[in-house]
């Protein structure tokens, strides 16, 4: 069970989390509004930072899938996302970036209706990587990944899943028996008063799990 810190704030607090926790983590998480405030230079400021942790850029590609998964590998990132209710062909075309990079797409379910059955297709479609996600916004009326996470996971054992949405210590023990493979945390890590004790707290119950 890997960490992976999804990182959405400024560049200055951004590199400040990462410096801190970046030995504690699997996956650096270069988040949506981060590339959109800094762009793609950033991704070689994290590679210094954290030289042998993954990088994926939260692309959430929707259309012209070779070409945009394209420009992440190329900057560097080992992994980029592609929205699950993007067509066929989009999806497609980054997986066949990702083949030519030697790199890896993953398909994010978020706003997904049956998240299970487009699961199946996108593997079908050489995705190897999936990702449960409640969105950021919805979260603070109580919705979490959990009950889809089971539903994927007791579905699909041998595919490669990922979990995101509102995770934190206070959660993190309802989480692991689930057993994903990725455990993504932002909010709960970035924000903390000692990003590295958070960091290192949740890479210690995931591992024990």
């Amino acid at each position: 069970m890997l960490l992976q810190l999804a990182l959405d704030g400024n560049l200055q607090q951004s590199l400040a989390v990462l410096q801190a926790a970046g030995p504690h983590v699997d996956i650096v998480e270069i988040g949506t509004p981060l590339i959109f405030r800094e762009g793609m230079h950033i991704v070689s400021r994290m590679r210094e930072l954290a030289p042998d942790s993954a990088l994926l850029a939260d692309f959430k590609i929707m259309d012209a899938g070779d070409e945009e998964a394209s420009i992440a590998f190329a900057a560097g990132c080992d992994m980029v996302t592609v929205m699950g209710i993007a067509h066929d062909e989009t999806i497609k075309g980054a997986v066949d970036a990702a083949l030519r990079f030697s790199r890896e797409i993953v398909i994010d379910l978020m706003g997904v209706i049956n998240p299970l059955a487009r699961a199946r297709e996108v593997l079908a479609l050489g995705v190897k990587t999936l990702c449960v996600h409640t969105a950021y916004d919805v979260q603070h009326a109580g919705h979490s990944p959990l009950d889809t996470l089971a539903d994927v996971r007791a579905a699909l054992p041998e595919s490669r899943v990922a979990v995101a949405g509102g995770i934190s210590l206070k959660t993190i023990d309802a989480v692991v028996p689930l057993k994903p493979d990725i455990v993504i945390v932002g909010g709960a890590i970035a924000r903390a008063g000692d990003p590295a004790a958070v960091a290192g707290a949740l890479r210690s119950k995931i591992r024990v799990g």
